[in-house]
């Protein structure tokens, strides 16, 4: 991208935004771990094997197998939104570890690379690709809430709309700013320095979104959808004696006495 494609970004009001995200998170998450710590404990389970623990989380995780017997719409939501997420926190969490390596001359000239360099279209590419596939889940879940009269009992289900909502801003502000990156770099110098405002200012609501979504993390659906890979392995390895949640056949085996 050529020189004048580039704009102010407010980086010292970014990190300060996060690291107050972050000391709430952290505050509100140690106070959760010490209601938690409160439970009764529970003698230690049966072991099944490796295996059958590991297709059980790759069932229940990976493929979100109780969703698809629920409600293949629903199913179709939230998987695409998850490994949307995933797919662009992958690629964050990447620009985070290559710029942190760099500082220390650690990176083997791999950030330039994917940065600045010809890895920047592959890093592009990923980026607008699992952007995508969030924007789909989230249109999706977005169009089953408005459309879709929740049953008895799903009220609390359906309770995470805002959420939603961020994330669906998070998005399409996402592809805005790419977009006007686009148009800045191929802008004439009088059409940059207008576009250079704009850019800037949505580069910085971009970002404070982003550390917003952070501040949500203790609450309780956006929590829970980072848990639950956990929660699901604990599960298959406690439940396992009783059979009675996510190992297969189970309605039948029940049936059959």
């Amino acid at each position: 991208m050529p020189e004048s494609a580039g704009y102010p970004k407010p980086w010292a009001v970014l990190w300060v935004a996060t690291a107050l995200a972050l000391v709430y998170v952290a505050t509100a998450l140690a106070l959760k771990w010490r209601a938690w710590a409160r439970g009764a404990s529970l003698p230690p389970p049966a072991r099944p094997g490796a295996g059958r623990v590991a297709g059980i989380w790759l069932a229940e995780v990976v493929v979100q197998r109780q969703l698809l017997l629920l409600s293949p719409v629903r199913w179709a939501a939230h998987l695409a939104i998850v490994w949307g997420f995933i797919g662009l926190s992958l690629l964050s969490a990447l620009h985070v570890a290559l710029l942190a390596l760099a500082a220390f001359s650690l990176d083997g000239g791999l950030a330039a690379w994917l940065l600045r360099g010809e890895g920047r279209a592959v890093a592009k590419a990923w980026g607008n690709g699992w952007g995508l596939v969030l924007l789909a889940g989230l249109v999706l879940a977005l169009l089953r809430r408005l459309v879709r009269r929740p049953q008895p009992g799903e009220e609390a289900r359906e309770a995470d709309l805002p959420l939603v909502l961020l994330l669906l801003a998070l998005t399409l502000s996402g592809f805005l700013l790419e977009g006007l990156r686009h148009a800045l770099a191929a802008a004439a110098p009088a059409q940059a320095a207008a576009l250079r405002p704009w850019l800037t200012a949505l580069w910085t609501v971009h970002g404070l979104g982003g550390v917003a979504l952070i501040a949500w993390l203790p609450r309780g659906t956006l929590l829970h959808a980072l848990l639950s890979p956990v929660v699901i392995a604990l599960n298959a390895r406690n439940e396992h004696p009783r059979r009675d949640l996510y190992w297969p056949k189970t309605a039948k085996r029940k049936a059959g006495g």
